[in-house]
């Protein structure tokens, strides 16, 4: 992503708009050309070998749970015992990012991870807010719900912005339950890193239903793979599942509304940077430095905005892209537990 600080003006918005929408409409004629020359490729997805210690898509759900949101019905997995680790995913993926830390993290603790609203297994209301605030009143529902008074987050990506949020809410002392420490892996944290790429203004944009409709499994695979390590450690078929999870349960893809608008960043970018810099839990930095998108940066931004003033540890991947701990779990998952057990 283009580091920019200032808003894109209406003529450079309208030529993303039309460059994104033609994009769209090639890759949804080559993913039906695909599908015609190898049918039922997108029910055959092959899942992860066993040796990778990771469950399927199909195995995650049957991991799970669910409880009521506003009426909507949201997806969790919840294994593990002991101190209550909730990891927030990003977009447009789901839950299932942290299948790879599942067994690694739940050794001496309990693995909380929800599906967010408008993602993976939980529900996709048409006409509902996906607000980072309103994802954030999810995971506080969530913690209620099970009972918890004290967690640890894990951020990725969006997720991030969540946890931002969550801890704007703790220094404002409105949650209900105690944050222990966080870990954030890849994302922007200010407003000034994220700059929208031409698709996600497209899909921000009053044309934004007829991007969503127009996607393809390719074009996404071929946005995931871009963003991944030279290494490219994640198998294909997880990278066509998460087409699936994105539509689940059929053709029910909301792209247009659950990506967070650059709006609300800069709304919020005063109140979750000082929510940051301020707060005095321990906080942890996995940075897949081969991300080419601002994520990479999350570190030495923070350094810079908060002036110096933020201690915190990092770990950095240099061959990790933008899922190191899809990429890198094993490396990932030695580091939490490391920081964790030594007493942060």
């Amino acid at each position: 992503m283009r580091r920019t600080t200032g808003r894109p003006s209406a003529f450079a918005g309208t030529v993303g708009v039309i460059a994104a929408l033609g994009m769209a409409f090639v890759s949804a004629r080559e993913a039906r050309g695909q599908t015609e020359a190898t049918p039922g490729v997108e029910a055959q997805a092959p899942a992860p070998s066993p040796s990778q210690g990771s469950p399927s898509a199909t195995q995650w759900k049957s991991l799970g749970k669910s409880f009521s949101f506003e009426g909507q019905e949201v997806f969790y997995v919840d294994q593990g015992e002991g101190p209550v680790t909730l990891a927030i995913h990003g977009y447009p993926t789901s839950s299932w990012d942290f299948r790879r830390l599942l067994g690694p993290l739940t050794r001496e603790s309990r693995l909380v991870a929800p599906d967010l609203l408008g993602f993976g297994f939980s529900a996709k209301p048409k006409d509902a807010s996906y607000t980072i605030s309103r994802q954030a009143d999810l995971v506080a529902e969530l913690v209620a719900y099970l009972g918890v008074n004290q967690v640890r987050l894990i951020g990725s990506d969006i997720g991030n912005a969540v946890v931002q949020e969550l801890l704007s809410r703790d220094r404002a002392r409105s949650l209900r339950f105690g944050i222990h420490s966080v870990v954030l892996i890849n994302g922007s944290l200010f407003a000034d890193q994220f700059s929208p790429t031409s698709t996600q203004r497209a899909l921000l944009s009053p044309l934004g239903g007829i991007v969503n409709q127009q996607a393809s499994e390719a074009a996404l695979v071929a946005g995931l793979t871009q963003i991944s390590g030279p290494e490219k450690r994640i198998p294909a078929g997880d990278l066509s599942e998460v087409w699936r999870l994105l539509n689940y349960p059929s053709d029910a893809r909301l792209m247009h509304k659950t990506l967070p608008t650059v709006e609300e960043r800069r709304r919020n970018d005063s109140r979750w940077t000082e929510a940051l810099c301020a707060s005095a839990m321990p906080l942890m930095f996995v940075v897949g430095e081969a991300d080419p998108t601002a994520g990479r940066e999350m570190a030495s931004a923070t350094t810079a905005r908060c002036q110096g003033q933020r201690l915190f540890s990092t770990l950095k991947l240099p061959q990790a892209g933008h899922f190191p701990h899809l990429e890198y779990a094993e490396e990932t998952a030695n580091a939490i537990r490391a920081w964790s057990e030594g007493g942060y």
